[in-house]
């Protein structure tokens, strides 16, 4: 039993083992195929490691090229809006030349062209409060004041009128001109047996040709018998501009009349010489200006001089063509080279642009005009003029005016000029319509109130100002702060339109806190604005030495013209004296002496009221005056207009 049981646990011990066995090689094979399965595993994985590391490569390729991409788009967006940004300045710059070449001129601008800020027809969320006030105000303005300044510009005007049919009549001429009695009477044969039952008078009015004569002066010389020592004895010679000139003043008063006043060129007034029978030679007409220049110069120094006491100047400049004639230093040729616009401004050969500088006083203070000429636009130039100026100085901000307070530490001060600050906007008037609206329904504002504080002085207009105007002022700047001005291009015509009022806006306001300043420059624009008109008949200067000499003249000639002189009676009247002073009593000519004086323009009108043409000035203050009482009735027709669309608008409303 014991040998069963030790046989049957060996067989069982085998049967174990056995098993053991070949569970033990099925877990090896197991085991393989696993290691086989790990090996495929592995590869896969690695397989997939590479594919992850080419999938992060492109995507790191991706991401990049993307960033170019968004770089590039982003470069091109710049582009495009700089190149959108070009092509609205480059038209803007065609629109203003176009409209330079073929546009309007004027910068007026009737009832229909130029709004109010209730013809924009805008809403409480576009007004600021202030505006709102401002827009109240326009229509608070006094109907009664207004009908009642009316009244007294229409009371004035008839009042002229009828003086001036008392004085004159309807049908009569002129006291002062000469009259030439005519008889028409009958023959004795035909009047035999006849009564004289009247004569009857009736005038008519001719004209003769201007006459040139030859003087032919017999000069009588006398020596005492017996005493040489006496030496001849004679009346003195007759008087000329310069000693030994043979032509009268006379003539020479008539050439600078036609040049200066009536700007003609000098081949015409060669045709006005010959219709009287003498044709000068370009010559001779030169040498009677040279031997003005010389005499008229003192004057034009006390004219200058008195200009420069003032505390208030206009001044102005512009363009004039210059022959060179070889005359021109090498420093100044250097300088002309360097001057792009030389070469892009057409002309006539050896011609260059050169610049005329206007100054001129107010009415009542100095009031005369001087012009100075200088080859180029630099700021030493009207620092030079202005060296010994204190006080304040009205023009435009291009160019040398644009730094004048700073340049001279304050010694003259900017006020600046609105004409040129509103000529901006007009300028966007095609760009900007709205916002050029706008900007110009506040100027309407604030040259109404400058219309009607004319009719005030001193210290009431002043007031009248600073109540009426300031408020205005203040709503334009609160408009051009705003946000919906702050996308204007720079370059744009309402950018720079906008640039220009920020950075003069002190200066532009300089007029509210002194009551002798203008609202802006016209005054001196008015003044040079002949000079230009007779630059496009004569074109050009002859020569650089003349051209200081020329602009002296003119300076006389334009404060002439200004008093409403003769300016022909004028200039032979004072050649003469001036001539007898330097030839005779140069004592006379000392600056502020009486005798120099006497001869400045508004002096000499008042000592010479015979060649005053009065009824120019009478028909300039008649004009002054319609034009105040045409802007009286559109002003009190505009806003009965309003009060009718308001009532109109309200009880619309209310329904």
């Amino acid at each position: 039993m014991d040998d069963f049981n030790a046989k049957q646990s060996s067989d069982d011990v085998k049967k174990l083992i056995a098993q053991l066995r070949a569970d033990n090689a099925a877990l090896r094979d197991e085991n393989a195929a696993l290691g086989d399965e790990n090996a495929a595993l592995q590869q896969q994985c690695v397989g997939l490691g590479q594919q992850l590391a080419a999938a992060e490569a492109a995507r790191a390729h991706a991401q990049a090229e993307l960033s170019t991409l968004t770089d590039a788009a982003q470069v091109l967006q710049e582009d495009r809006e700089q190149l959108r940004n070009k092509i609205a300045e480059l038209q803007a710059a065609v629109d203003r030349l176009t409209n330079m070449l073929w546009g309007r001129r004027s910068e007026k601008r009737s009832n229909s062209d130029q709004p109010t800020l209730f013809d924009l027809q805008l809403t409480d969320e576009e007004l600021s409060a202030r505006q709102q006030e401002i827009l109240a105000a326009e229509d608070l303005l006094s109907d009664a004041a207004k009908q009642k300044l009316l009244d007294e510009l229409l009371q004035r005007r008839k009042t002229r009128q009828q003086k001036r049919l008392e004085e004159r009549g309807r049908e009569e001429f002129p006291e002062h001109l000469e009259r030439r009695h005519i008889t028409l009477d009958l023959d004795d044969e035909a009047k035999q047996g006849l009564t004289l039952l009247d004569v009857k008078l009736f005038e008519r009015m001719r004209f003769e040709r201007p006459r040139i004569y030859i003087e032919v002066i017999h000069r009588h010389l006398y020596v005492q018998p017996g005493e040489p020592d006496a030496g001849v004895i004679a009346p003195p010679a007759p008087l000329g501009i310069l000693p030994g000139v043979k032509y009268d003043f006379s003539i020479i008063a008539a050439a600078l009349s036609m040049k200066l006043n009536f700007h003609q060129p000098t081949y015409r007034q060669q045709d006005m010489f010959a219709q009287a029978g003498y044709f000068p030679s370009r010559s001779t007409l030169n040498d009677w200006f040279n031997y003005s220049v010389i005499v008229i110069e003192p004057l034009f120094d006390e004219a200058w001089r008195l200009l420069l006491q003032q505390q208030v100047l206009l001044g102005d400049d512009t363009r004039v063509r210059l022959l060179t004639r070889g005359a021109l230093e090498d420093e100044d040729l250097a300088k002309l080279q360097k001057r792009a616009s030389t070469k892009s401004r057409e002309g006539p050969p050896g011609s260059v642009n050169s610049y005329v500088w206007l100054y001129t006083g107010l009415d009542g203070a100095a009031p005369y005009d001087i012009f100075h000429w200088s080859l180029t636009h630099e700021d030493c130039w009207i620092d030079s003029h202005l060296a010994t100026f204190h006080g304040v100085f009205v023009g435009d901000a291009a160019g040398p005016n644009a730094r004048l307070q700073q340049r001279s530490d304050g010694r003259i001060t900017h006020a600046g000029c609105n004409s040129h600050a509103r000529r901006e906007f007009i300028a966007a008037e095609k760009s900007h319509p709205l916002e050029a609206a706008k900007a110009l329904a506040f100027y309407k504002l604030l040259y109404a109130v400058e219309t009607r504080s004319q009719l005030l002085d001193g210290a009431d207009r002043l007031e009248f100002r600073q109540r009426e105007a300031i408020p205005i002022w203040n709503a334009f700047r609160h408009w051009i702060d705003s946000d919906a001005l702050k996308g204007i291009l720079p370059k744009s015509p309402l950018g720079k339109a906008l640039a220009y009022m920020r950075n003069h806006w002190v200066a532009l306001q300089r007029y509210l806190y002194d009551a002798r300043l203008p609202i802006d420059n016209n005054p001196s624009e008015r003044t040079i604005r002949p000079f230009v008109i007779g630059r496009r008949n004569w074109t050009f200067l002859g020569h650089p030495q003349a051209a200081p000499g020329r602009l002296k003249l003119f300076s006389i000639a334009s404060s002439a013209h200004r008093h409403g002189l003769m300016v022909h009676d004028y200039f032979e009247d004072v050649l003469q004296k001036l001539a007898h002073a330097q030839q005779r009593e140069p004592h006379l000519l000392e600056p502020g002496s009486a005798y120099l004086q006497a001869l400045l323009p508004d002096h000499w009108a008042q000592a010479n009221p015979a060649s005053v043409c009065h009824d120019r000035r009478d028909e300039r203050d008649a004009v002054a005056e319609s034009k105040q009482i045409r802007y009286l009735r559109n002003e009190l027709a505009e806003q009965a207009q309003r009060e009718t669309q308001r009532s109109t608008a309200e009880q619309a409303t209310a329904g």
